[in-house]
């Protein structure tokens, strides 16, 4: 049997507010979904609706308060390993050089220095930004 490549199954995800201690904000609420490897999905929607807390959950950057994710079929716990990420603003850690910051995610995985280091060689390198190491 095939799995989704993504599913969310009664997803919800709420928050504490940092303003105010105590007041809750759910950005997702009972949401289920399934995506299909080799599907295009577009999320849209206004400002605060959930968008972004959708990927995150994707990503495994966040847990949800409810439901559960899965990937492959597979429960998702932690990074998804499976999936890229781009942020929506500027994430660069400007302290850290180009290959240093292409180097930060295999490091947080855990992957060998020197691997980790030619690796990401050679990703800049595909990019057009061999030289700007």
């Amino acid at each position: 049997m095939s799995h989704p490549a993504l599913s969310f199954d009664q997803i919800t995800c709420t928050f504490i507010s940092p303003d105010t201690p105590g007041q809750r904000y759910t950005a997702v609420q009972n949401t289920s979904l399934e995506v299909h490897a080799g599907e295009f999905v577009s999320v849209v929607g206004p400002t605060g609706c959930g968008k972004s807390t959708l990927l995150n959950l994707a990503a495994g950057l966040l847990q949800p308060s409810s439901g559960q994710v899965r990937v492959f079929g597979e429960p998702l716990v932690g990074i998804n390993r499976r999936a890229g990420y781009m942020f929506q603003a500027e994430a660069l850690m400007p302290w850290r050089s180009a290959l240093d910051n292409v180097m930060a995610g295999l490091e947080f995985q855990g992957m060998p220095d020197k691997e980790a280091r030619d690796l990401a060689m050679s990703w800049l390198a595909r990019v057009g930004l061999a030289g700007f190491e």
